[in-house]
């Protein structure tokens, strides 16, 4: 008897401390940094790119445009990605653009909602990349479980960009 109830003790201070994450927590931030060799004009067409999306981003199945011209802000786009069991869907909105300097997009679900930042910049020959990440959950559940699953969703990202890196050097 003593330990189902030392179960249920410790069961609800993990549920609490869940819940205070989730509360105080809110969202999760990387950044990534890259040097690609080649020049600006193609990491950045490269990027604008959405056609090429399913060959740099992992289980991306396939994108289709919902609204707006090419990438442009204000064009939003849905992307199908595979999953273990069923397919997740994300809308992709293009924020914020400014050609060969800047770019800003989100992506959203009814779970999550990341917002991505990138920085071009010239070095020689080759092009700087800084990409900010920002991930936030929605609802409770979501927000609690989000901190946990830092290394999993940001290793992800970080391992998609180094993919578009690889595609760009070819």
């Amino acid at each position: 008897m003593k330990f189902f109830k030392a179960l249920f003790v410790v069961s609800l201070l993990f549920a609490a401390m869940l819940l205070m994450i989730g509360v105080f927590v809110p969202e999760i931030d990387e950044e990534i940094e890259l040097n690609i060799e080649a020049p600006i004009v193609t990491v950045y067409a490269g990027l604008m790119n959405t056609d090429d999306l399913t060959e740099w981003v992992e289980d991306l199945q396939k994108i289709e445009r919902t609204g707006g011209i090419l990438a442009m802000p204000g064009s939003t786009f849905e992307l199908h990605f595979k999953s273990i069991e069923t397919e997740v869907k994300y809308e992709l909105e293009i924020i914020e653009l400014i050609p060969l300097k800047s770019m800003k997009y989100k992506l959203h679900n009814d779970m999550l909602e990341i917002e991505v930042s990138t920085n071009f910049e010239i070095n020689g020959l080759t092009t700087d990349m800084q990409v900010f990440v920002q991930a936030k959950g929605k609802g409770l559940l979501v927000k609690s479980f989000l901190p946990l699953m830092k290394s999993v969703v940001m290793d992800e990202i970080r391992a998609d960009f180094v993919a578009f890196k690889h595609l760009q050097e070819q």
